[in-house]
């Protein structure tokens, strides 16, 4: 009797290691597998996705299409290229097979964060991202045209020797990208720094005039793949020296907010397949605040180097000079102060972005991208276009026209009165740091700014809104969530981690509203509005369904830091990061 339980404890122990074993792997390729459904469904008609030019090398890269959707049209658009008139019903199915196929991978990816980080090690980590992201190169469309601009952008550089910061694209007009552009008249609103970078990959090319814009878009792709990983190796290193400052250790903890990270399908998509600026933005972000993590005590050589990777930052994008003044509120919150310790540090950020633009600097041409863009007027994506647009359907009435299009009165007090009070709840954060240290203090808190700030600008300061101007936020979120417990959020009703997961998935399904059927059908009813313009209110509200009514108390009660670890628990956490 005895030998016979023995031999049923193993029947019943053998199942459960190999699942353990396995699972990672498992739940790896049924993330490739929900990307792949993604990439299947992008190119058809439908969807109106720009052509990425890889299947102009082969048709391999539609081959997922074709096998999931034969015989189903296939239009791969040019940004100024209308696409071809089809039926509602087609458009709004081949819709609804995207937000589903969007839905299936956040699912997948929720469950992964749920059982994946006790099992998985930092190496699986790296090599799984590294593989996703490598599955992502290869979609043969892009849901934005920005990196056709970022091309255009280095081949005035490099192949007509022109400012990029100060020339419109449509001066070159004869070269092979122009048909891929959207932004023909209007100079790089990038900084110096991301200039650079793109001419730097053009150069190495060694395009001629001729030369099409493929090996650039794989280039662009790779190196946003590349700093992803690098912002992931980063999310994983300063988590671990803030657990250590903050004497919270907890290696599983760490592992889901990196995994979180790392296998988001939004940051993935953003980096890998529009090779979005924003991934290199983080990046720097990231590495400032390493250096401000890795030496305690702090000293100013730290507070020079961070200064120094934010003004390189601001070269890249200028919005993240809102992230400096709590740099300096930081500094200013150490003791012992020392003043000359903020004038160094303001000094280094100024210095370094004045040399940054030397080379390019023309004068007010240089800033004339600050008049011409529309960002500075318009409103898209964005509460304040769900408003303007939904007055205009009210009050007007009619059908939808390129006069409507234009910026009009309540449009234009819409958009200025978000800017005003983002200003307002900007200047209130700051005067609270002043007024009591404690809110920025540490670096935990000063994480915990920026990342507020951040979210702010996106939701409130920026009436024209992308959903990747976000990737800034997810970085630093990761960071929080790393090194906080459950019980110390700052709206304890809300679920964090999953309002965030599900703002990333809103974020990523707000493509849907640029499929063809939503660009142009209107609301019933409700005449001169288009289903487009619920997108500012979808992708903002979404987040809202991690509300949970619940009282603190029982926050603290049913949350896992509350309660003694065995320490065999602690002993798997442990070898699971080995």
């Amino acid at each position: 009797m005895i030998q016979k339980s023995r031999i049923e404890q193993r029947a019943i122990q053998i199942p459960a290691h190999v699942t353990t074993r396995f699972l990672p792997f498992v739940f790896l390729l049924m993330m490739s597998a929900a990307f792949l459904l993604v990439d299947a469904i992008l190119p058809l008609q439908g969807i109106s996705s720009f052509d990425a030019l890889l299947s102009h090398t082969s048709s391999v890269f539609l081959l997922p299409t074709h096998i999931l959707f034969p015989g189903q049209a296939i239009t791969l658009l040019m940004p100024n290229m209308r696409s071809a008139a089809l039926t509602m019903i087609t458009s709004w199915k081949e819709t609804a097979y995207l937000l589903s196929a969007f839905l299936i991978l956040f699912l997948v990816y929720l469950f992964a964060l749920h059982y994946l980080p006790k099992l998985i090690s930092r190496r699986f980590l790296f090599t799984s991202t590294l593989f996703l992201g490598i599955l992502c190169l290869f979609i043969p469309v892009v849901t934005s045209s920005d990196i056709f601009s970022y091309i255009a952008y280095s081949r005035i550089g490099v192949i007509y020797h022109l400012n990029p910061l100060t020339t419109w694209p449509v001066a070159i007009h004869t070269d092979p990208v122009m048909p891929y552009i959207y932004w023909v008249k209007q100079p790089s609103a990038y900084g110096p720094v991301w200039v650079s970078i793109t001419c730097l990959f053009q150069w190495l090319l060694g395009f001629s005039g001729s030369s099409g814009p493929l090996h650039m878009i794989l280039v662009l792709r790779l190196f946003g793949l590349s700093m992803h990983l690098c912002s992931t190796l980063l999310i994983w290193s300063i988590s671990g020296h803030l657990q250590h400052l903050t004497a919270f250790k907890s290696p599983q903890q760490r592992m889901r907010a990196t995994l979180a990270f790392a296998w988001n399908p939004f940051l993935l998509f953003e980096a890998c397949v529009n090779a979005h600026v924003d991934a290199t933005l983080l990046f720097l972000i990231l590495l400032a605040i390493w250096f401000l993590v890795r030496r305690t005590p702090l000293n100013i050589y730290s507070y020079l180097l961070a200064a120094a990777l934010f003004a390189v930052a601001t070269c890249v994008k200028i919005n993240v000079v809102l992230l400096v003044p709590g740099l300096l509120l930081f500094l200013y919150t150490q003791r012992p102060w020392k003043i000359s310790h903020v004038i160094a540090t303001l000094a280094t950020y100024v210095s370094i972005i004045v040399i940054l633009y030397i080379p390019y600097w023309q004068g007010k041409a240089t800033l004339s991208v600050f008049l011409i863009n529309p960002a500075a007027t318009r409103n898209v994506n964005s509460m304040p276009t769900f408003i303007s647009h939904l007055y205009k359907g009210i009050m007007l009435g009619n059908a939808y026209t390129l006069s409507s299009a234009m910026p009009t009165p309540p449009e234009r007090i819409i958009h200025n009165l978000s800017i005003v009070i983002f200003v307002l709840v900007y200047a209130l954060l700051c005067w609270q740091a002043i007024r009591g240290p404690d809110h920025i203090n540490t670096i935990p808190k000063f994480i915990r700014w920026m990342a507020l700030v951040w979210l702010l600008y996106c939701a409130i300061g920026s009436p024209w809104f992308y959903p990747w101007y976000l990737v800034t936020f997810f970085g630093l979120f990761a960071l929080i969530e790393a090194t906080s417990k459950r019980d110390r959020w700052l709206f304890y009703s809300l679920q964090l981690p999953l309002a965030t997961r599900i703002l990333a998935f809103s974020m990523l399904s707000l493509y849907c509203f640029y499929t063809w059927g939503a660009l142009h059908a209107f609301i019933p009813l409700l005449p001169g509005f288009l289903w487009n313009y619920l997108s500012g209110l979808w992708i903002w509200i979404l987040p809202l369904l991690a509300l949970r009514l619940r009282s603190k108390s029982a926050i603290l009660i049913s949350s896992p830091h509350q309660l003694p670890k065995l320490p065999s628990q602690q002993s798997q956490e442990v070898k699971a990061l080995r």
